[in-house]
Order: C-alpha cells, then sequence, then structure tokens
C-alpha cells in the first residue's frame, strides 16, 4: 500500500516527512522498545519504507519486508540481504539493516525500517505440576501466571484418589468380564456335550443378582439355539421326505409311459406289415410314428426328473448327517476362542488388583498429616548460547523460551545436574525435559 500525498511547498512537504518518521517510530512494539535482542524461534513483521522526492509520496519494499523467523542461530535470513543477526536491540537492528540495504542498493539516503514483534517463542513448564508443556508467552508474564497456566501445583494425594477410584471400577468391570465369560463357557460346554441343561459355578456372594441376570441369558441362548438345530433338522428330513415320494411318482408315470411306448410300438408293427401289403395308408404310420417319438421324449424328461430327485435326497441327506457335525465344530472353535479371553481376563485381574493394593498402600503414606509443602521455582534461560539458571519467585517475570521448573519441597539453592542440562528453545528439547 502506498502513501501518496502532494508536496506543492517545501516546507509542508519536510513537515510530512517528519510527521511520516515520526508515525513509523511510534509503530515499533512496545516489547521491544527496551535493549533486549530477539530471542530465537521469535516471529517478526520487517517493513521497509523509502520516501521518493521524484514522485512526492512513500514507497514500501514488499519484496524486502514480511514475515520471518528468528532461527535459533538469532539470525533472519533476508533476501537480497542474506543472514541478518538479530543479536542487537531494535533500534541497531533497524539501523543496521537500513545501512545494509543502501549500501547494497547504492542508494543516497537509508530507507526507513521497522519491526514488529508477532508472535514470541513459547515457555515451558515442567516438574510438580498438574499439566506440564509447552504455553504461549505474552508480554509481562509472570512465574505464578505461567503455574497457573499449567493446571496449579501437582497434589498427590487427589491424584492418588482419583487413581485407586479409576482402578477399583476397572477391577469391578473385569471381575462382571469374568463372570459374562464363565457363564458363556459353560453355555458351550453344554451344547457341546448335548445335554439338555446348563451347570453354572456358584457366583461370588456380592455379584449374585448380576450372576442370575447373566445366567438366565446364556438358558434362552442355548434354548433358542437349540431350537434352531431341532428345526433345521426337521426341515431337512421333510424335505428328504418330500424329495422321496415324488420319485415315487415319477416312478409311476415312468411306468405308464413305458406301457404307451409298448402299445404304440405294436400298433406301428402291424401298421407297417398293412402298408406294404397295401391294405392301409401311409399317413397312418406316420401318425403312430411321431407318437412315438412324443412318448420317448416324455420318458427321458421323467427320467432325468428322478435322477435329480435322487440327488437332492443325497445332498439332504449329507447335510442333515452333517448338521450336528457343523454344529459341533462351531461350537469347539467357541470354546477355545472364550478359553483364551478367560485367561486373559484373570491375568489382567491379577495385574489390576496387584495396582490397586500397591495404590492402597502408597495413599496409607501419602495421606499422613503434615504440613503442605512450600513451592521453589528455578528458571532455565538462553543468553548468548548458553543456558542460565537462577531461583525466581511468584512474581519474577519470564522471557520467552524461558524453562519453568516447579518443585514442592525441594531446595533450589543448588540448580540440580538434570536442570542444568536444560535446552529452552525448541519443544524436542523441553519434550526430553518433561520426560
Amino acid at each position: 500500500m502506498n502513501l501518496s500525498h502532494p508536496a506543492p511547498h517545501p516546507f509542508f512537504r519536510a513537515t510530512f516527512v517528519i510527521s511520516a518518521f515520526v508515525f513509523l517510530a511510534g509503530a515499533v512494539s512496545p516489547a521491544l522498545a527496551d535493549s533486549a535482542p530477539l530471542a530465537p524461534q521469535t516471529k517478526i513483521r520487517l517493513t521497509v519504507v523509502q520516501w521518493m522526492p521524484s514522485k512526492g509520496q512513500f514507497e514500501r519494499w514488499d519484496a524486502i519486508g514480511g514475515e520471518y523467523t528468528v532461527s535459533d542461530a538469532g539470525e533472519v535470513s533476508l533476501p537480497f540481504l542474506g543472514p541478518q543477526p538479530v543479536g542487537l536491540d531494535n533500534t541497531s537492528l533497524t539501523n543496521e539493516i537500513a545501512k545494509r540495504l543502501q549500501a547494497k542498493m547504492g542508494l543516497a539516503q537509508a530507507p526507513a525500517v521497522t519491526i514488529d514483534v508477532l508472535d514470541y517463542p513459547s515457555i515451558y513448564v515442567v516438574g510438580d505440576v498438574t499439566a506440564p508443556g509447552q504455553y504461549k508467552f505474552h508480554s509481562g508474564l509472570s512465574v505464578l501466571q505461567s503455574l497457573a497456566m499449567s493446571g496449579g501445583p501437582f497434589r498427590a494425594a487427589a491424584q492418588q484418589q482419583s487413581e485407586t477410584i479409576k482402578l477399583a471400577g476397572e477391577l469391578q468391570e473385569i471381575d462382571h468380564s469374568l463372570l459374562r465369560s464363565s457363564a458363556k463357557l459353560a453355555r458351550l460346554q453344554a451344547e457341546m456335550a448335548g445335554s439338555k441343561e446348563i451347570i453354572f459355578d456358584q457366583p461370588p456372594a456380592t455379584d449374585q443378582q448380576y450372576a442370575e441376570s447373566i445366567y438366565q441369558e446364556e438358558r434362552v441362548i442355548f434354548q433358542a439355539r437349540a431350537n434352531a438345530l431341532d428345526k433345521q433338522s426337521v426341515a431337512l428330513v421333510e424335505l428328504r421326505n418330500l424329495l422321496t415320494a415324488e420319485i415315487d411318482t415319477l416312478e409311476e408315470k415312468l411306468k405308464g409311459s413305458d406301457d404307451n411306448i409298448q402299445s404304440v410300438e405294436e400298433q406301428l408293427t402291424s401298421v407297417k406289415t398293412l402298408v406294404q401289403k397295401g391294405l392301409t395308408i401311409t399317413s397312418r404310420q406316420m401318425d403312430l410314428e411321431r407318437l412315438l417319438t412324443t412318448y420317448r421324449s416324455d420318458r427321458l424328461d421323467l427320467v432325468t426328473a428322478i435322477m435329480r430327485g435322487r440327488q437332492a435326497i443325497n445332498e439332504t441327506t449329507r447335510n442333515l448327517e452333517g448338521l450336528s457335525d457343523t454344529r459341533r465344530s462351531e461350537v469347539a472353535s467357541e470354546v477355545q476362542a472364550e478359553k483364551a479371553t478367560l485367561d486373559q481376563l484373570k491375568l489382567k485381574r491379577d495385574t489390576t488388583q496387584q495396582l490397586l493394593l500397591e495404590e492402597l498402600s502408597n495413599g496409607a503414606r501419602a495421606n499422613n498429616p503434615g504440613e503442605e509443602l512450600p513451592l521453589t521455582f528455578i528458571v532455565s534461560r538462553r543468553d548468548k548460547g548458553q543456558v542460565n539458571q537462577f531461583q525466581a519467585s511468584e512474581t519474577t517475570e519470564l522471557a520467552p523460551g524461558d524453562v519453568v521448573r516447579v518443585r514442592r519441597g525441594h531446595s533450589a539453592d543448588a540448580p540440580s545436574e538434570d536442570a542444568a542440562a536444560l535446552p529452552v528453545q525448541t519443544e524436542a528439547h523441553v519434550s526430553q525435559v518433561s520426560r
């Protein structure tokens, strides 16, 4: 966007130029008004403007200006200029960029350069907090505010109680799953043995009502599957009987067809003799021959239908005999799968029960009466390529990229060895610290 204004008089032109520079100077972010250099991973917006006397207006250099991110090495890579270190205060940095542009472009006057901060590097809160992790930085952020952002101090007693309730619920759910699996296994074993009823194990007294409902459901399934098997058997027997009766009828028709064929053959023999003697006409012989052909075709259809019926009877018999074997094979596979599930549930129950006992034991030790331990804070800050650590208070203001370690009941006079190695600029490093 161009700021275009005519300058009819030198006095007004000079006044306009001064006002424009005052406006550009006021656009600098307040956070950069001090002498603090830009931290790595800071996102900035670079604006370059030059006064064009021939046009009487300002022109923005959009090819150079834009949004940039400060690298871990503390540099910004600019078009035409290449890497530019940002380890200076804001005024020195903008002046340096303007001088380099003037020298690079051969300008008589250096352009006006401004820098606005768009986004600061995140801070990281680790240690004895409820939700350690990465949080957005803003100007004036204090240690106490960062503690609030991370959910406050970690409360062992509340966490212990929550974990105990969770494990107790999981244990009860596993017990119910074991009960359902045992009931299903008893039903499958009864089906495989061909029993008329299911024998269930005696359930615990606490789950007797729940177990009875599960047992009743398994009895309904058992009876339904038995009825379905009986209906399939009856249907196959009825189909076989129907096919047998149909074959008997076809065989009777076949006998009648054979009698008709024999009668027509005898008539045809007599007619042929009379035709040879000239005692009857030839058409009579032709009619008998056509009728004989029709009877023989009908006989072939009957024979084919009888063969198909016998094939259907054999297939129905095989299905009837294999019905029980198929059901037995299916039930055996279900029994194997259910036994494996039951073993896994038992192992899971033992593990969960052991964890619950350990949590109850730890909870008994953690709930001993005593004063709440104080919080201490250690801030790790990178400065000139080195990580410096210092003990902070709740009102200490943080800088972009700081790592705040919160401790309860530990002395912060001397930073620990693991805190001394805290890298503070990348999320990968901070996640390593959290672990």
